[in-house]
């Protein structure tokens, strides 16, 4: 019977992929070296229960006696070495061209001197990726460590070159060569407009590494154990999410004071502006346009597709990583062995929260929000949509309001007004009628542009504006909110708000009148909300990052496979 639950939990236990996502400074490499530690190394000793001892204490109990017995280190994969791999497959010359063609200066020698400079069987590794060398025809798993090792001594090399007068070079030249391979196939071919097979180029060499590594790992009989530092583009994580059950996307957050002040005292040396370039870079404004829009970095959607969430504070707060160890040690236990513990306070009602936003009809953005009163108990469910009786954007289409068919769906407004039907009628919709999809529209950015002149509408220079005034939908918060004024129930004073996306302006001055003290939420919402209104005045509310699993992990980490009971009979002489 032993052997038959071993058996049940050993493709939990045998094979794990984590990839990792986060803001530039939030700490993806600082927890991916945590995972390749061994259990010595993490420093943590088993948690003791005493007289008065709380349940949270006692699940720390049972994760760290757990992890104590069962873990295993993590093997890293870079995404900047795998780039680097493809710059070696072209002579140094051409970087030397892509470098300056980003407008890094930089002299190639000292990098060819590095190169140089690594001992022979480095620089032999490294020049079998001038023939493309085929990962899987890699003879033995010395010789795959030896590979990416070589990789990964050259990138920091390179790293530190090009980071001699800011970080932001280094960073500005691989993001764009990461474009550049899921667009071009190659880094340094831009002639075409590039083609969409392309996109997963860099995540098809990590799965050949992780498949070499796991077909060595296979025949040794041991577990095979990844961490991939780090996503940045949502389609790369569709990838291996659609190929592997085995796949967690890990998003690690931290403050945006903690993040800069890491980036502005670390040795990344990263000034105010190169942040602001690089936040820019990573989290476009604009919605998908066209093939660029699918190549390129969006870190706001990463961390919105993540199912673990880690919080990783300042240093001052987090001695020595433990509470990032805490977190790691907990999520990965769970994932070898689920249903050992049950979820935080926080993790089962932002789970509500997040099956709620499933239910907004907004074309933009899902958001879903949970209200509890002061003892914690659940008040109100919120989605943003629009008011009850009107019909959400998803469900309406241009082609509809334009030939006046369903007419029930639009308002006089919209119906009447000569300006917005023409605009409507002109603005470039694609109803991919030979796909059989709908053909809705954003209401607000069809209004905002009428508003706009003539001669500004299509002015590539005009940003998209971002007027919230004529926006159809409730904002999920403010939907939470209003089903207490519809339908009564507790003051929610001293009470806490869970969302999926930080509170607007507008969202967090109704949670401070109504007395609210804590706000938890997952991916920051732009604006200006929290230094303007909710770090202002008398008692204001506390505001922190979600730690947790969410969604589907959720299921997969708390559901245990078999019930504890039936378990411990099995494992009973």
């Amino acid at each position: 019977m032993e052997n038959a639950i071993k058996e049940i939990y050993r493709h939990r236990q045998d094979f794990i992929i984590i990839g990792l996502t986060g803001r530039i400074g939030s700490g993806c490499s600082t927890v991916a070296k945590i995972m390749q530690n061994n259990v010595s190394d993490f420093g943590i000793e088993q948690v003791s229960i005493a007289q008065n001892t709380t349940d949270e204490l006692r699940k720390k109990h049972i994760i760290v006696k757990f992890f104590q017995k069962n873990w295993k280190p993590f093997y890293i994969i870079r995404a900047s070495d795998i780039i680097l791999s493809f710059i070696l497959e072209h002579d140094l010359s051409v970087f030397d061209a892509y470098i300056k063609k980003c407008g890094v200066n930089i002299d190639i020698t000292i990098i060819e001197n590095k190169f140089h400079e690594m001992n022979i069987k480095t620089i032999q590794i490294l020049e079998k990726l001038n023939n493309k060398i085929n990962i899987e025809d890699i003879e033995d798993l010395d010789e795959l460590h030896n590979y990416l090792a070589a990789l990964n001594q050259f990138n920091t090399e390179v790293r530190t070159i090009l980071s001699t007068n800011s970080y932001r070079d280094f960073t500005k030249v691989f993001q764009s060569i990461g474009d550049n391979i899921r667009r071009y196939g190659e880094y340094n071919n831009d002639i075409d407009d590039g083609e969409t097979k392309n996109i997963y180029n860099i995540s098809s060499r990590i799965n050949q590494i992780i498949k070499a590594y796991s077909k060595y790992k296979k025949n040794e009989n041991e577990s095979a154990y990844f961490v991939i530092d780090a996503f940045r583009n949502p389609f790369e994580v569709m990838f291996f999410r659609e190929r592997y059950s085995a796949f967690y996307l890990m998003s690690v957050n931290c403050s945006d004071e903690d993040r800069k002040d890491r980036l502005l005292h670390s040795e990344i040396r990263m000034s105010i502006p190169d942040i602001e370039k690089q936040d820019e870079k990573e989290n476009p404004d604009d919605l998908v346009k066209d093939l660029k829009s699918f190549v390129s970095q969006n870190i706001s959607a990463c961390i919105e597709k993540s199912d673990l969430h880690i919080h990783n504070p300042g240093e001052h707060d987090n001695f020595d990583h433990n509470e990032v160890k805490g977190q790691i040690i907990k999520y990965i236990s769970l994932i070898q062995h689920p249903g050992l513990i049950t979820p935080s306070r926080d993790e089962k009602l932002m789970q509500i929260a997040h099956t709620a936003k499933l239910n907004s009809g907004c074309i933009s953005r899902q958001v879903g929000a949970v209200v509890t009163n002061k003892q914690q108990s659940l008040r109100a469910i919120g989605w943003n949509s629009v008011p009850d009786g009107q019909v959400p954007c998803l469900l309406r289409n241009s082609d509809n309001l334009i030939h006046s068919h369903d007419i029930m769906a639009y308002s006089k407004y919209e119906k009447t007004n000569i300006e917005f039907k023409e605009r409507m009628k002109n603005m470039k919709f694609k109803p991919n009628v030979e796909l059989g999809l709908n053909n809705p529209f954003c209401f607000k950015d069809v209004k905002n542009t009428v508003d706009l002149p003539a001669s500004l509408r299509d002015h590539p220079s005009i940003k998209k504006m971002n007027n919230q005034v004529y926006t159809r939908s409730l904002h999920a918060e403010e939907n939470a909110f209003l089903q207490i004024a519809k339908y009564g129930g507790d003051a929610l004073e001293g009470g806490t708000l869970y969302s999926t996306a930080s509170p607007c302006e507008l969202c967090s001055k109704k949670a401070f009148q109504l007395g609210i003290k804590t706000i938890v939420y997952i991916d920051p919402y732009p604006g200006i909300a929290r230094e303007q209104i909710l770090e202002f005045g008398d008692n204001p509310p506390i505001v922190k990052l979600f730690a947790g699993a969410i969604g589907l992990a959720y299921h997969k980490l708390y559901d245990p496979i078999l019930s504890f009971k039936d378990e411990l009979k099995a494992l009973t002489p």
